[in-house]
């Protein structure tokens, strides 16, 4: 007798249900979908024990047919598909036949249906996927679904399950990033005999507000972008508004919810300088594309999917962020109460440096600022081939007009705070990282123009390294000499270095120096990522410090320079530059003015 032979059924459904169904929150995502999936505009999910001991999930969808009953439980059986052509143009969110099967396997489930056309409803139950009974039940159009005892036949599974106050999150998640997308329907959780979440029907925003709160939508910005065949409407977060991890970020393609790792490092790209380190934004972003251009048939959960064009979508989306994040935003004291309703708003009501008060009182700077600035220092990202002619036309005009208006400065506070009066307020300006942004933007300038002034070392930096090491440090050395760095082998593994740009201070070279060379290995390929992440390094190791004492002149230099940046409110590491305060403010806080 052969060795290999196949497997029951059962044992089957049990494997698949391994794949699909990995706790309780994954049984609801499945019933979930297949509620959406019947044009459901209600539904209610109940639970018990995080989900263990019961779930129920109940729409009033158009409901199962007593024919199709029976058949909805076994694998691989839908409405949803019947070729290949329907598989690569599939627009309903379940389409495998597997969940209902796999749930039923694990499980004591009772599913009972009807279609609204029927004099009756029916109800059937199973345990371990075998149906026990088929009974007459009302006719109430819609499904019921209910589930007993998960995982009580695969202990193994059951002791690998988070705790309960782990899965109650979980289900809450899944409920809630479920109804974001579909803000049309009502969504209601009872967890343990109380209801939890309670949504009626709403327009998109309101639904985000309704699940996160009004502060929230009262920082959100919205973006929208149509283009090549993909459209996407949404909100992000204002930079003043940010959390410690990812949780905020919800990505959906064609309605359903969806986990790009690529966009979500693309989101915290566009974000860089905005943010202090550790901040995420929060995102809502609704894309819309034709279903053969993408494929969701690549993860068992459909929780991931590939795009035909990935590098299409990755442009559009760095697009759409940038679009609504530019020009670069200013520091704020308090969350503002003011709404922006869109990112044409979002340019004027930002651009700005904000007050120490809630109101904020900045909305004649900018729209001044704004109507004469033509010059602006594109994102790393800005610079390909392709544009690099006009990127470099852009870059080489000399910035005419300020971001701000001082008059005069009244000398440094704390040995750090210079305090500085302007046409429009009062300004207190942190000395080292204004120096830093001065420096980011002077020193990025040159490494993208590549017009990079050297300077001969008077010692030049010597490197013992080894045969391999040093073959491949000569191999960079064309790259090397483009951004002011020549080196010389003296062969036996020694190398010097005898230039260096003229924007490396003193002392530092070797330090600087080093750190290209690691950073050319890691970004091979990649100079705009390399430029930015060595521009970055340059300006924090050559900038002004805490405590060091500056003299007139140079206090001078600092804020007239820091008023031409095009991004004069935050360092490039996302902290904050000056902080404004106007008459008024000041004048609130003597109870002068209400």
């Amino acid at each position: 007798m052969g060795l290999i032979h196949e497997l029951d059924v059962s044992l089957i459904n049990k494997i698949a249900a391994g794949e699909v169904i990995e706790s309780a929150h994954s049984v609801i995502k499945e019933l979930l979908e297949n509620s959406l999936d019947a044009n459901a505009t209600e539904i209610k999910v109940e639970t018990k024990s995080g989900g263990i001991d019961l779930i129920v999930v109940s729409d009033n969808g158009d409901g199962i047919s007593e024919d199709d009953l029976e058949l909805s439980l076994k694998r691989h059986a839908t409405s949803k598909i019947e070729n290949i052509q329907d598989l690569e143009s599939i627009l309903t969110y379940g389409f495998r036949g597997e969940a209902l099967a796999s749930i039923a396997s694990v499980s004591k489930l009772k599913i009972s249906s009807s279609t609204g056309n029927s004099l009756y409803g029916v109800t059937l139950a199973t345990e371990c996927g075998k149906l026990l009974s088929k009974e007459i039940t009302s006719a109430a159009k819609g499904t019921t679904i209910s589930i007993e005892d998960l995982f009580y036949n695969t202990p193994v599974r059951r002791k690998f399950l988070k705790s309960e106050i782990s899965e109650n999150k979980k289900i809450k998640d899944r409920i809630y990033a479920t109804a974001i997308s579909k803000n049309d329907i009502g969504f209601f959780y009872i967890q343990d005999g109380k209801e939890v979440i309670k949504l009626k029907p709403e327009d998109k925003l309101d639904r985000i507000a309704s699940v996160f709160g009004e502060n929230l939508k009262n920082n959100l910005i919205e973006v929208q972008l149509e283009k090549k065949g993909i459209h996407c409407h949404g909100y992000i977060s204002d930079p003043d508004f940010y959390r410690s991890n990812r949780s905020g970020q919800f990505i959906f393609v064609n309605d359903r919810p969806i986990e790009i790792k690529y966009s979500s490092y693309l989101l915290k790209k566009s974000y860089d300088e905005l943010l202090p380190p550790g901040g995420h934004p929060w995102c809502f972003l609704f894309f819309h594309l034709e279903p053969n251009k993408i494929d969701v048939n690549v993860h068992p959960t459909k929780k991931e999917i590939r795009f035909l064009d990935e590098e299409g979508f990755n442009s559009f989306f760095l697009n759409l962020i940038n679009a609504a994040l530019r020009p670069n935003t200013p520091v704020g004291i308090f969350e503002k109460k003011h709404k922006i309703q869109n990112f044409q708003n979002f340019y004027k009501a930002k651009a700005a440096p904000t007050t120490i008060f809630q109101e904020v009182l900045h909305q004649d700077i900018y729209p001044k600022a704004q109507k004469q600035t033509e010059y602006q220092i594109p994102s790393p990202q800005d610079f390909s081939e392709e544009s690099s002619k006009g990127v470099r036309e852009k870059i080489n005009q000399k910035p005419k007009f300020r971001k701000f208006f001082p008059k005069r400065h009244f000398g440094v506070i704390y040995e750090t705070f210079i305090l500085i009066e302007s046409e429009d307020g009062f300004y207190i300006v942190d000395q080292h990282t204004a120096h830093e942004r001065i420096r980011y933007e002077e020193v990025l300038n040159k490494y993208l123009l590549k017009s990079i002034d050297t300077q001969n070392l008077l010692t030049p930096i010597r490197m013992d390294l080894s045969l391999d090491e040093s073959r491949e440090l000569i191999l960079l050395k064309d790259k090397l000499n483009k951004v002011g760095i020549v080196i010389d082998d003296l062969g036996g593994g020694t190398i010097i270095i005898r230039e260096v740009p003229t924007f490396i201070d003193p002392g530092s070279e070797r330090e600087v120096v080093f750190e290209f060379i690691e950073k050319l290995k890691l970004f091979e390929g990649k100079e705009p990522e390399l430029y930015d992440t060595m521009a970055k390094s340059t300006a924090c190791h050559s900038a002004i410090k805490k405590g060091d004492q500056l003299s007139d002149p140079i206090l001078g230099d600092i804020i007239d320079k820091l008023s031409y940046c095009e991004n004069p409110y935050r360092c490039p590491h996302g902290r904050p530059t000056l902080i404004k305060l106007t008459q008024e403010d000041l004048e609130k806080m003597f109870s002068r003015r209400k």
